[in-house]
């Protein structure tokens, strides 16, 4: 996987699985962004996802990419790093982040990949917000019917419609 890490970048996480339905084992890489000095809580650079898909000689090649579904290892608040995990299953991927203190929120966004399009759309959305104080517990789980076509490369979280907005 290090052929496709930026110079400085390091390897987050990777899982595998037939993500276009070819029958190869493709993957789902998470790069860290070089290290940058004096950053701020809530600021830096956001990780970048690649799907990787093998080719016919068996080789991974980029098919997308998405600087906007993981943020950066600060954005997380005073709760830490807000990547959870990446999980690869046949015909696609899931993405958790999290991050808060008082009110946590965590971020589940699923992407199944569409043959008709040769893209990996959003499934579904489920967001939440739990108040550690109170125990209150909002959360809001949206299906592709909710917020339409949207590929992997066009995909923007704070464009989704949020807890607090419904």
């Amino acid at each position: 996987m290090t052929q496709f890490l930026p110079a400085g970048g390091k390897q987050l996480a990777v899982q595998r699985a037939d993500l276009d339905g070819d029958g190869r084992e493709d993957a789902v890489l998470v790069i860290d962004p070089p290290v940058q000095a004096d950053v701020k809580l809530g600021e830096g650079a956001p990780r970048t996802v690649l799907v990787l898909i093998r080719d016919a000689d068996g080789k991974l090649q980029v098919a997308k990419r998405s600087e906007r579904l993981v943020p950066c290892a600060r954005c997380g608040g005073i709760a830490g790093d807000p990547f959870g995990y990446v999980r690869a299953y046949a015909g696609g991927f899931t993405v958790l982040i999290e991050g808060g203190s008082r009110e946590r929120w965590s971020d589940e966004f699923g992407f199944a990949y569409s043959a008709e399009q040769k893209d990996w759309l959003l499934e579904k959305a489920v967001r939440s917000v739990v108040d550690t104080d109170t125990g209150e517990d909002k959360r809001l789980d949206l299906q592709r019917k909710d917020f339409g076509a949207i590929r992997l490369e066009e995909f923007d979280r704070d464009k989704l419609p949020s807890v607090e907005e419904a």
